[in-house]
């Protein structure tokens, strides 16, 4: 059988039945539960396990996540089309991962001239999150 969604082979018995679709496990659970970029639950988790952990900077993130921080750091500011052509990531991949630098307060993104670009959190940021 063949996700409706992302045309992969689901092996027998895996796969999951969402609004008349036939889709893989991966595709089911992002159709239930999608990446969040704001959500404050996860950057207050986020945030107090890195500081239980004493994590700082990149500490903790997987070698994706570190190297798209480091270029994101030496741009200093780039689209999602720049993250996704530079890394060969799909939409999805990169909204997971920049998920992940969002909750940790190590990127965000912001607005400029009607055009959405990404940075690296900074003192300019508005609403950091304070774990003390």
């Amino acid at each position: 059988m063949i996700c409706t969604k992302c045309n992969s082979e689901i092996p027998e018995g895996e796969q999951c039945l969402h609004h008349g679709k036939m889709l893989c496990e991966d595709c089911y659970l992002e159709m239930l539960e999608p990446p969040r970029t704001c959500d404050v639950a996860a950057v207050y988790g986020a945030k107090l396990a890195r500081k239980m952990a004493g994590q700082e900077g990149s500490d903790g993130l997987t070698e994706l996540q570190k190297n798209v921080y480091n270029y994101i750091k030496e741009a200093g500011s780039v689209t999602a089309e720049q993250i996704m052509n530079k890394f060969n990531l799909s939409k999805l991949q990169l909204e997971r991962n920049f998920a992940v630098l969002r909750h940790c307060e190590l990127a965000h993104g912001y607005m400029e001239n009607g055009k959405k670009m990404i940075k690296v959190w900074g003192e300019d940021t508005l609403g950091k999150m304070n774990i003390d």
